[in-house]
């Protein structure tokens, strides 16, 4: 384990609190937050703490990086203030969507402690719990996240995409400002059209392994991936402390024989609920169904070696994806994403408009009782539609989206429409 002084730094930290607490968020910062970082091996005056950032519309006040790469997310409250649970919600967006998987949420005196990208695993301790819970504060530290970090991945990419994405954002609208007649008339386009392309890069850069091979058979396996955004506490209300060992669990990250989470393995990204059990993840191996439709055309041969990624948004931005090796594997795992968060009121059969095609029913049959072409069972009892190219795949992820009251992006292999 890191050797840091934090029992010095916990008896300074009280008396000041006890004292003269901090009266802004600045002097949090300076006074409590920064003297943490560095009890922990982080130079917060180096080129490698970027101070004030926003990452997926998220505010932070530190990010911190080790050779270059995002390591760790520092969000400061006043220590006048309690922690947010919106914020600290926000805070997990950020963490999916960019791939960075330790987190610091603080006021100086509560320190919330969020671990994983896809699957987060949270504690809550106050100032004076902090000295009995070093082993987990450890994997917090500069020691430990460069250790983890220390094999370059294109996950790595992802996460400088992330924190970079809004000064990219203006740079190059600004070069493409610059570089056309009357350029600033078309200012704000050249900004949104460069925005989703960094969103649409940095979704290519997390790590979706659909390539991985089957070590029996040495072909390409069904890989099928899913991050989301989980509720830490209610809004408004400040996270309760807690022991450590009640809070983490084994998906908070690989750990080494000292108890730091890292070690040789390779750093969690958001493909950690990665597998490449195909009875457990493709539907056809789950249920019997082949991709041929009734027609006896392969529906999906053109599409089952590849990178299809559905990234939701709410009003509030991004909260989740599912990725898939196919395009009818990733429209099914789409529809399982929706049916828990909107989409399992809906009445069947539905189909996305009046005159369309039935595309969720309780039976695999259409509305006027004939079958299905390739209907795949879905967790709640219901069938879903998954024959049809590319294009209609999409727009039934699309359609079943917009039904559960969110939003989608597909990126990867999907081909433009």
């Amino acid at each position: 384990m890191p050797s840091f002084d934090l029992d010095s730094f916990v008896a300074r930290a009280t008396t000041l609190v006890d004292s003269s607490p901090p009266a802004t968020k600045q002097e949090t910062r300076r006074w409590l937050v920064e003297p943490f970082l560095e009890t922990l091996g982080w130079t917060v005056r180096a080129d490698s703490c970027l101070p004030d950032r926003v990452v997926d519309e998220t505010q932070l006040e530190y990010v911190l990086a080790v050779e270059s790469v995002p390591a760790l997310f520092v969000a400061v409250e006043s220590a006048t203030e309690s922690l947010d649970g919106t914020r600290a919600n926000a805070i997990q967006s950020a963490m999916a969507w960019s791939g960075v998987d330790r987190a610091i949420y603080t006021n100086g005196r509560d320190y919330l402690l969020l671990a994983g990208s896809s699957e987060i695993d949270y504690c809550a301790l106050e100032l004076a719990e902090l000295e009995a819970n070093e082993s987990a504060i450890a994997t917090y530290s500069r020691a430990a996240l460069g250790h983890q970090l220390g094999r370059h991945t294109r996950a790595h990419v992802a996460r400088q995409l992330a924190v970079e994405r809004s000064s990219l954002t203006d740079d190059i609208t600004n070069c493409l400002t610059d570089a056309v007649g009357q350029g600033e008339v078309y200012a704000d386009e050249f900004a949104s059209a460069t925005d989703r392309f960094l969103e649409q890069l940095l979704v290519t850069f997390a790590e979706y392994k659909s390539s991985r091979l089957n070590a029996d058979t040495d072909t390409a396996a069904d890989v099928s991936v899913q991050f989301s955004e989980s509720a830490i506490t209610d809004d408004r209300q400040s996270p309760s402390s807690g022991p450590v060992s009640s809070a983490r669990s084994d998906s908070s990250g690989p750990e080494q024989d000292d108890g730091v989470a890292g070690g040789d393995a390779e750093p969690e990204t958001p493909t950690d609920t990665t597998t490449a059990d195909t009875d457990a993840t493709d539907p056809d191996h789950a249920t019997g169904h082949s991709d041929t439709d009734t027609n006896g055309t392969d529906s999906t041969a053109a599409t089952d070696d590849g990178e299809y990624v559905v990234r939701f948004f709410n009003e509030r931005g991004s909260i989740g994806a599912v990725g898939h090796s196919s395009a009818a594997g990733a429209l099914v795992e789409a529809a399982e994403y929706l049916l828990e968060r909107g989409l399992a009121g809906v009445e069947v059969p539905w189909a996305p408009d009046d005159s369309g095609k039935t595309v969720l029913n309780d039976a695999p049959v259409r509305a006027d009782g004939s079958p299905m072409d390739d209907p795949k069972p879905l967790s709640r009892g219901l069938y879903l539609e998954t024959a049809g190219d590319i294009d209609e795949q999409a727009a039934r992820v699309e359609a079943l989206t917009e039904r559960a009251g969110l939003r989608a992006m597909v990126t990867g292999d999907w081909e433009p429409k």
